[in-house]
């Protein structure tokens, strides 16, 4: 008769629940400090940073707008459709927009179908030129890759600083490299760097075929009034069929990159694991279910 002999597990615990609040609260609190900071710029230059908090929207109807003869003129209407025509204007703290919105409803539809045109206006009612050139989408995509930039950065040097960021010190959590110590700046750069690259690769992706292939965008020749109407007048319903499928295969390579790897490596994620990086509880000292070796 032999003994029993009680191996410790080497598999740390997946700490999956944990791991997504601290993620959501991180990005929360990064998000609030963000837009404290950016809204006042906001308001004081004009830019528009893509920060709408508190936004609403009152819209009027209007007959002396200077568009309407324009609208008339692109878009005569058959018998039994109705045109409506609007001012909007758009509120949130730091930003105000208006908006001359005409829409062409089908009477004679039991469905009550409509189609409408929408550009922005300046004070005087003025249509502002839609911006469809490539370097409009690029400076979008920039921006947002920006503002991701520094929540890396900034997550990257407080851990590497040995703190822990608002979410997982809330959730007991924290990271740490393979012999259980705090990981060095590069290490955490690299993991924070994977984390996000296959969503901002899926959001450039998304965006760049949004302005390529959206009804009504990809048909504009520029971005002046004329075309603009000229573009909903003839828009036909949209197929989404391709962004049906790649919401599929984006569910299906996401499942894989951010899910999968808790069932196999339980403590690591992808990034966790091409970085060297452990999450564990942040009352695990000399925890003996992190490896020592790789």
């Amino acid at each position: 008769m032999t003994a029993g002999i009680s191996v410790p597990t080497t598999r740390p615990p997946r700490l999956f629940w944990r791991r997504a609040v601290a993620f959501v609260v991180d990005l929360a609190v990064f998000y609030s400090v963000l837009m404290v900071l950016a809204l006042p710029l906001q308001a004081s230059t004009g830019w528009n940073l893509g920060f709408y908090i508190g936004q609403s929207t009152t819209c009027a109807v209007t007959t002396d707008s200077p568009l309407i003869r324009e609208v008339e003129t692109g878009w005569p209407l058959p018998d039994g459709e109705t045109r409506t025509n609007q001012i909007c204007i758009s509120y949130s703290i730091g930003m105000q927009q208006r908006f001359f919105i005409s829409t062409v409803t089908k009477t004679a539809d039991t469905t009550g179908s409509s189609r409408f045109v929408s550009i922005g206006i300046d004070q005087d009612g003025k249509a502002i030129p839609l911006d469809i050139s490539g370097i409009s989408t690029a400076s979008n995509i920039l921006l947002q890759l920006f503002f991701l930039a520094l929540f890396v950065l900034a997550t990257a040097k407080m851990t590497a600083a040995g703190r822990r960021t608002p979410g997982k010190a809330i959730l007991f959590l924290r990271i740490v490299n393979a012999v259980g110590a705090v990981p060095s700046l590069t290490k955490c750069l690299t993991r924070e760097f994977w984390k996000f690259l296959p969503s901002c690769l899926l959001g450039i992706a998304v965006t760049v075929h949004a302005a390529q292939n959206l009804p009504g965008l990809s048909t504009l020749s520029s971005g002046a009034f004329a075309d603009v109407i000229h573009a909903a007048r003839d828009m036909q319903e949209p197929d989404f069929s391709t962004l049906l499928a790649v919401g599929v295969v984006a569910w299906f390579l996401g499942a894989l990159w951010w899910f999968g790897p808790f069932i196999l490596w339980r403590g690591q994620t992808l990034y966790d694991r091409i970085s060297g990086c452990f999450v564990v509880r942040s009352d695990a000292t000399e925890d003996p279910s992190i490896p020592t070796h790789r």
